[in-house]
């Protein structure tokens, strides 16, 4: 029931016509699978620069649908799916709410995807992102107060930046 309901309302809201229809014009090969999510592979638009990437209830790959689709990769479906799910719940809206997920979580982490909500909620090491290293500035502001319990929005470990720089690394993406 529940992925009936996630597939027309990703219809409805106009997100999986635009999925398909980006498929389309990129040329993909188009394989649905049983809970209804169509899998798109041979992306060769120049963005978005992710292998995956999710519209509506399309998951849109650079590789063939048959490797997302493969037992080894189930979490990486898995990952796509709860994005499927943040369409249906929220629609076209998740667009520019995505994009200022998306700059958070670059001011937050020098990474588009680590400090993610969006991310987060479909699961990190699922979707191929590393855990995020806060900078210093926010590590420090989103420290609990001393004394407090207090939880912290975002469990991370605080990066050295001159540590990262003499070692001459950047966070990988």
């Amino acid at each position: 029931m529940r992925q009936r309901t996630r597939t027309t309302l990703t219809w409805l809201n106009g997100t999986t016509p635009a999925g398909l229809a980006l498929a389309v014009l990129a040329r993909t090969t188009r394989r649905r699978t049983p809970d209804g999510i169509v899998v798109a592979g041979g992306y060769r638009l120049p963005v978005p620069r992710q292998r995956c990437f999710t519209v509506g209830s399309v998951v849109l790959t650079r590789r063939p649908p048959e490797w997302l689709l493969h037992p080894d990769r189930a979490d990486l479906l898995a990952h796509e799916r709860r994005h499927t799910d943040q369409y249906a719940l929220l629609g076209p809206l998740l667009w520019p709410a995505y994009w200022l997920a998306c700059g958070w979580s670059y001011a937050l982490t020098g990474t588009y995807g680590c400090g993610n909500v969006f991310e987060r909620r479909a699961g990190l090491a699922a979707g191929g992102y590393p855990e995020p290293t806060l900078r210093p500035w926010a590590a420090a502001l989103l420290r609990p107060p001393p004394g407090t319990a207090g939880r912290r929005p975002l469990r991370c470990r605080a990066a050295r930046w001159s540590r990262r720089r003499r070692r001459g690394s950047r966070v990988a993406r």
